[in-house]
């Protein structure tokens, strides 16, 4: 009668790595938690000290955004206008899940209604 051996081929050594891997992203996160806590608001005293927050946009960059904000409006009303045709031809036709896609539609057109006033 054999006895059973422990395995130490290619199949536990593929193990070890990933035991390894995990326990580096675990002390990752512990680190930077302990980091936030120590220091909450780093960040934000290095670029007051900077400047960041006072004076005046840049002509250049402010254009840009702005034409950005226009462009993402467009498709965002676009790509919901879409969305309602689509959904009102599933009503039209007695999808089953209608109601449900149209709940939805519903949930993120209020809420990219209001994401200015999160994002400020």
């Amino acid at each position: 009668m054999t006895r059973p051996t422990l395995r130490t081929g290619a199949a536990g050594r593929r193990a070890r790595p990933h035991v390894r891997l995990a326990l580096c992203a675990l002390a990752t996160l512990l680190i930077g938690a302990g980091m936030t806590a120590v220091l909450p608001d780093a960040h934000l005293q290095a670029l007051n000290a900077a400047g960041a927050f006072n004076g005046t946009p840049i002509n250049g960059v402010q254009n840009f955004v702005d034409k950005l904000k226009g462009n993402l409006v467009w498709l965002g009303g676009t790509a919901m206008g879409l969305v309602i045709a689509v959904v009102g031809i599933m009503f039209m036709a007695g999808h089953s899940r209608a109601h449900d896609i149209a709940l939805r539609t519903i949930a993120g057109l209020a809420i990219l209604a209001s994401i200015s006033g999160i994002v400020a």
